[in-house]
């Protein structure tokens, strides 16, 4: 075993600690734009080909030209870093909320590289210009074009998905790829038409991996033969590996590693550049049986996954954001699937502490105190990841409620930050949309006219003050349907558009070796499950919107026309009248009014959103999500009537907005019980600011009890709960003022460079964030609705 024959547990674990400061070190990224170059050069000669089989032939371009080393501290072959740019706004320190305009122009990321001898901006240019010619870019520019009156102020956002997708590798960890190879030749057989030629370019993009494999072995074999000792033979087994798998089905954890991490590679490769939110699933169950058959121990398997961890953190600020991992859960039956490898992978995540990837942790009324005894190592100390939190119980029962068969339950994973899918046989486009409640709710009353910016976003009616805040959920829900028709179109162009690129390598493991038809086919579904996400934003604060208005008019009705000329200006000459909408019944509290309005929202407008179909006639899923968007969307909506000033952000998620939940967790947790969580069959966000000091326990062990019998118990677990219970949450278990001193005096409160907050669905090292996002999480750790644990 590896443990024997050149280093233990300890020296494998200070080699992982090594590579990481290795990455750590790296500020260019090129080998995306190398990837894209080499398309570039390939056009012409590929031109006539189907899209499938041109897709194959440019990933079979890219995986022979794309330079390859091995550090000297690796004990596996592979890297993500030539398929992600220096690009992701939230973590680049220059990021202002005010200049935000989205992730979606694809040539955008040409401006990411900094030109240099080597990458001269002439190079640059001309790769960018032909990616503009395309018609991918062009059909996207087309419908962006279309909708940019609603998308320049964002009422509602579009976006082409590019990762968000679980891929299930097991079959060729277990079997090798030769297998998979073997079962399309035995498909062409009797293939015809369109179908062939798909398979064709599964194989061509299969025997890519193999291409990887081989150009990774002969590097290998060559740094061996310059080593001795322990380094000969760590350069050795890794090259004899290289030549078994991912060809052959692995017989270790080690092989198992090695296998998955070309496989993730090429599938990166495939989307080059940034195919954000590619997800892991049951990292557990995947690896479990082969550390069982190498009878490894928890801390020696922990020391190999260490390595596993090490290569999703790109670069200098681990740019591959948003790719998630997850442990625990349950199976179909209800049986508990936590194993060895669960906890192997729990040490690895602790003693690494590294921004990347995303750990999520699935809990189930079964689960063994064990794991949530191990679990408070992590809430309670600082600077260390929290995982996010998945109810299996709930969340089977969504899944089930829209079509999911029970056998696929157990497999649900989390694509990005929480977004729901099956393993392998989910496209779901979890990102396709966006809908600003707060936007349409600002333009409904000011009948059409922007209060951000005074452009008319839509067709006056004439109807005054009075009338339309007397009628305001009637004209509200009559304009959201219009904004949500037009929306859906927009969505539907950009998954259209994005079609254009196909990806055979990657619909080789969603199921299109059995269907014959690619991932993202937009006529053929490719995939089991099919939909298209929306996420949406501004819920409670619509809630208290809604709620204050029909307090002005039952108290104040004179006041209606005062009332809307104070939204126009921002409150800034009457603050009496902001003073009284503020004090109004706010969501969080436990008000049964308010609440019952903000469950009203979320199951009227989950209805209105899965009424719409996508490209392939499925339905969208309704998720309400901000993944900081609550922020970058809300500088975009004016005052609002529940007090809110404009340009502020919006409420995260399904939470109140900071400052409204006055009387502790308890009453918010109540609020947030009543909430139709069967219809959010998309995910939603939830976020909890948790003051240590309330938990008392002496060791992190029986801290990680408190924190079941406080926190995840009342909420995911409360036998009182009506309905489907809570499915989703993060934390972090910190206070305001701490982050302050970090932020005051980081080489005394992080001394490693590296201390580790949520920022929405993932987490990030607090430091490498932008001062604006840094504040938000600060700001919304909000004390007053979180006190009393």
């Amino acid at each position: 075993m590896i443990m024997i024959k050149y280093a233990n547990a300890p020296q494998i674990t200070e080699m992982a600690k090594k590579l990481f400061a290795e990455e750590r070190a790296i500020n260019r990224l090129d080998g995306w734009f190398i990837a894209r170059e080499t398309v570039c050069n390939k056009s012409a000669s590929l031109a006539d080909l189907p899209k499938e089989l041109r897709a194959a032939r440019e990933l079979e371009a890219i995986i022979a030209e794309i330079p390859l080393w091995i550090s000297d501290n690796a004990i596996f072959a592979g890297t993500q870093r030539d398929a992600f740019a220096r690009s992701y706004a939230l973590i680049n320190p220059s990021f202002r909320v005010a200049t935000f305009n989205g992730y979606c122009d694809p040539t955008a990321v040409f401006g990411d590289i900094e030109p240099n001898e080597e990458f001269t901006a002439e190079r640059i240019s001309r790769v960018c210009e032909y990616m503009k010619t395309t018609p991918y870019i062009q059909k996207l520019s087309k419908t962006y074009s279309e909708c940019e009156d609603y998308t320049g102020e964002v009422v509602y956002f579009v976006e082409q998905v590019t990762g968000h997708l679980i891929p299930n590798f097991r079959p060729a960890i277990k079997y090798g790829v030769n297998k998979l190879i073997a079962d399309i030749d035995e498909k062409l057989a009797t293939a015809e038409g369109e179908v062939k030629v798909n398979l064709i370019a599964f194989r061509i993009a299969l025997g890519c991996v193999l291409t990887l494999a081989e150009r990774y072995a002969a590097i290998a074999e060559e740094k061996a033969a310059g080593k001795t000792g322990a380094e000969k033979e760590q350069f050795e087994l890794m090259a004899k590996t290289l030549r078994r798998v991912p060809a052959e089905g692995a017989t270790g954890l080690y092989e198992a590693i090695q296998s998955f991490i070309l496989l993730w590679q090429v599938m990166c490769l495939e989307q080059a550049p940034n195919p954000f939110a590619f997800s892991v699933g049951n990292a557990d169950r995947i690896f479990e049986p082969y550390r069982a058959a190498d009878g490894l121990s928890r801390e020696d398997a922990a020391a190999l996954l260490k390595h596993l961890l090490v290569f999703y953190n790109v670069a200098d600020r681990s740019w591959a954001i948003s790719q998630n991992l997850i442990v625990g859960g349950k199976s179909s039956s209800g049986e508990d699937l936590t194993n060895e490898t669960s906890y192997a992978l729990l040490d690895a995540y602790y003693d690494m502490n590294l921004p990347q990837p995303i750990l999520s942790v699935k809990l189930h009324k079964g689960t063994p105190e064990k794991l949530y005894r191990e679990l408070g190592r992590f809430f309670f100390s600082p600077g260390v990841l929290t995982p996010s939190l998945f109810n299996d119980d709930a969340m089977f029962e969504v899944l089930s409620s829209c079509g999911v068969r029970e056998g696929d339950l157990e497999d649900y994973s989390i694509a990005g930050c929480q977004e729901p899918l099956i393993c392998g046989k989910d496209n779901a486009n979890t990102t396709n949309s966006w809908l600003n409640l707060g936007k349409v709710l600002e333009l409904t009353i000011s009948d059409g006219v922007s209060t951000i910016t005074g452009d008319r976003i839509w067709e006056a009616t004439g109807r005054d003050a009075s009338f339309i805040l007397s009628n305001l959920r009637g004209i509200f829900y009559e304009n959201l349907d219009r904004v949500i028709d037009r929306m859906t179109t927009s969505a539907n162009g950009a998954s259209v558009a994005l079609s254009e690129l196909r990806v055979p390598f990657l619909s080789s493991f969603m199921g299109g070796i059995d269907s014959g038809y690619d991932t993202r086919d937009p006529e053929h579904q490719g995939t089991e499950y099919n939909g298209s996400g929306c996420l949406i934003h501004g819920l409670t604060v619509l809630a208290d919107s809604f709620v204050a208005v029909d307090c002005l008019m039952r108290e104040r009705p004179q006041d209606a026309e005062r009332l809307v000329e104070a939204l126009r200006t921002n409150f800034a000459n009457d603050p009496e009248l902001r003073e009284y909408l503020r004090a109004c019944p706010k969501f969080g509290n436990n008000n049964e009014t308010v609440d019952a309005e903000a469950a009203e929202i979320a199951r009227r407008v989950s209805e209105m959103v899965r009424a719409r179909k996508n490209y392939l006639g499925n339905p969208f899923r309704a998720d309400w999500s901000s993944p900081t968007t609550h922020l970058t969307y809300g500088y975009w909506v004016g005052a609002l009537p529940n007090g809110r000033a404009a340009r502020d952000q919006l409420n995260y998620g399904v939470d109140p907005l900071y400052g409204s939940a006055e009387n502790g967790m308890g009453f918010r947790m109540l609020s947030n019980m009543k909430l139709p969580f069967a219809e959010m069959n998309g995910g939603y966000a939830s976020h909890l600011g948790i003051d240590p000091k309330y938990f008392t326990a002496e060791s992190f062990e029986e801290k990680g009890i408190q924190f079941r019998d406080r926190i995840t118990n009342p909420l995911f677990f409360n036998p009182q709960a009506k309905g489907v219970s809570p499915f989703y949450l993060y934390v972090n278990v910190t206070t305001p003022e701490t982050l302050r001193k970090v932020l005051a005096n980081p080489k005394k409160y992080a001394p490693s460079g590296v201390y580790i907050m949520r920022i929405h669905g993932t987490f990030v090292n607090f430091l490498d964030l932008s001062p604006e996002i840094q504040q938000d999480i600060i700001t919304r750790l909000d004390p007053a609705s979180t006190c009393g644990c």
